[in-house]
């Protein structure tokens, strides 16, 4: 009877690891490789380099960091709740103005998403990042076309995040 029980006890435990492994490789982040991660493979080296190129001008520019990000799945996981876990893991924009965003495709489940960091609501709304999302990037990856619709949409969020200037006041108010 001992025997049995101790048995049953190493089922019970064998299959709570397992499920603990499962559901953690299901929620891992992926890891942030530059300004573009680019895990499903759709972009060549030089459209990953031109686009990152184009974020780090930005960055220098307006000091809003955007990065991109292209997964094969999401494995389940809503876009809406991924993107935005990857968004916080990665601490994407300046601490405390949120001057970040994350562009997100994920192949499998031909879905993709706008993240906009907190900082960024007074000035770009997510009607308005769903509308560049619908107009200029959709399209294009409908034709399988990724580095363009990266690219179209990216140029429209920047020509909207410039409308959020950062200044020293900013970065010192939000450090208080």
């Amino acid at each position: 009877m001992d025997v049995r029980r101790r048995s049953e006890g190493c089922g019970v435990l064998l299959l709570l690891v397992t499920a603990v492994l499962i559901l953690g490789a299901c929620s891992r982040t992926p890891k942030l490789e530059g300004r573009v991660t680019d895990t499903a493979h759709v972009l060549s080296g030089i459209e990953n380099d031109r686009i990152s190129h184009m974020l780090a001008t930005y960055e220098l520019e307006t000091s809003h960091q955007l990065a991109v990000l292209t997964v094969p799945s999401i494995d389940g996981e809503s876009i809406e709740s991924f993107s935005l876990r990857v968004a916080n893991d990665w601490g994407l924009g300046q601490k405390g103005v949120n001057n970040g965003i994350l562009v997100i495709l994920s192949m499998r489940e031909r879905a993709a998403r706008i993240e906009l960091g907190k900082g960024f609501e007074p000035y770009i709304s997510d009607a308005k990042a769903q509308e560049i999302m619908n107009e200029s990037m959709v399209p294009a990856f409908v034709r399988a076309q990724y580095a363009a619709g990266i690219e179209a949409g990216l140029s429209r969020l920047m020509t909207e995040g410039r409308k959020f200037v950062v200044s020293s006041v900013n970065t010192s108010e939000a450090q208080k």
